[in-house]
């Protein structure tokens, strides 16, 4: 991801379901859920991007992120540039990758370049401290980061669909199907947090074991023209 401090700050706020407008953003609509009452230990997605607009622009941001209020931010995803070079994609392609803000600044994992149809398998676990992103394409992993965030107590999880500089927004629909996110404890209150954008479809919360796992079989983010204003 290529990204600014005000981009870490504004996700956190999208992440927890809260309204944030950042200098020099603007963002899609989202589906986001928090803060739980325990903490944020893991989450598995399939996402699906859709096709990216068919001018590049600089700079257009998908991601899939969870946080909250003193960690980083990771969220794997996919970028367009008005140079995609960095990573060989065509005009019709987008730039994958494992990606993490904090601190310490932005890092990424290796980037690969995609298609917008490509069915992309991110998950997102902890061990001890350790937060490992893995990101997948037909079952081959094609990036890989860690952070050191621990459980994230009282966190959030969200879509992001941000825009900088001179982006226009996107140019399809966005898809998120089988979400998984797995919580240190049970909270049935969770699905209560949930703020969904305008726009967003998405099927029902589902738990199976009294509040600590939630399944989302289907979020449909749609097409997001930016407001003028924004050297767009």
């Amino acid at each position: 991801m290529h990204t600014t401090f005000g981009k870490f700050i504004a996700s956190v706020c999208v992440v927890a379901g809260l309204v944030s407008h950042a200098a020099a953003d603007t963002w899609g609509p989202a589906f986001s859920l928090g803060p739980t009452k325990g903490a944020v230990i893991g989450t598995t997605t399939t996402f699906i991007p859709g096709t990216p607009p068919a001018e590049a622009e600089t700079g257009l941001y998908l991601w899939i992120g969870i946080s909250n209020g003193t960690s980083g931010l990771i969220q794997a995803g996919v970028d367009q540039d008005a140079d995609n070079s960095y990573c060989g994609a065509s005009a019709t392609e987008w730039c994958l990758s494992a990606s993490y803000f904090g601190i310490g600044g932005q890092f990424d994992g290796p980037y690969v370049a995609v298609s917008g149809s490509t069915e992309i398998g991110i998950a997102y676990t902890l061990s001890g401290q350790t937060w490992t992103q893995t990101v997948t394409v037909a079952g081959k992993v094609i990036s890989t980061l860690t952070s050191e965030d621990g459980p994230l107590i009282e966190g959030g999880w969200g879509t992001g669909t941000e825009c900088q500089q001179n982006c226009k927004g996107t140019a399809s629909v966005q898809q998120y199907l089988n979400s998984v996110i797995y919580l240190s404890e049970p909270d049935e209150n969770f699905p209560n947090t949930l703020g969904v954008g305008a726009g967003v479809v998405h099927t029902p919360m589902e738990t199976t074991d009294g509040g600590q796992t939630w399944t989302i079989a289907s979020i449909t983010l749609p097409v997001y023209t930016a407001p003028p204003g924004n050297d767009n």
